[in-house]
């Protein structure tokens, strides 16, 4: 019983830390790395948070766990062509990268529950 305990309070603890998203597959932007770090900042800000906008709406329900689906800042979304279009473009790739990887249609792996 007592280890039951300790497995519990070891998975919550866990559960409610970013590092979990080390053990998560690859994010499809790690293709690109050498072209992010070469942009602006508002590029790279604007391509991390595209993809992970675009990495929780195409993941299940699971992996929607570990993503932020409110990654997008509004004034520099408005006010940076670099930021938006970093944000448009990543968002694009990763949720169609993220339906791939999942093997379901881009429909599917929003509707399609668990796999």
């Amino acid at each position: 019983m007592i280890r039951l305990h300790y497995f519990l309070i070891l998975l919550i603890l866990f559960s409610c830390s970013n590092r979990a998203a080390r053990f998560l597959p690859d994010r499809p932007s790690k293709e690109f790395k050498k072209s992010i770090a070469e942009g602006s900042p508002e590029f790279a800000q604007g391509w991390k948070d595209g993809c992970e906008v675009g990495m929780s709406t195409a993941s299940n329900t699971f992996y929607k766990m570990f993503y932020r689906n409110n990654a997008i800042d509004g004034f520099k979304m408005g006010s940076s062509s670099d930021y938006s279009t970093a944000w448009n473009n990543a968002f694009l790739y990763c949720i169609r990268s993220d339906s791939i990887k999942q093997g379901s249609s881009i429909w599917g792996s929003m509707f399609g529950g668990y796999k």
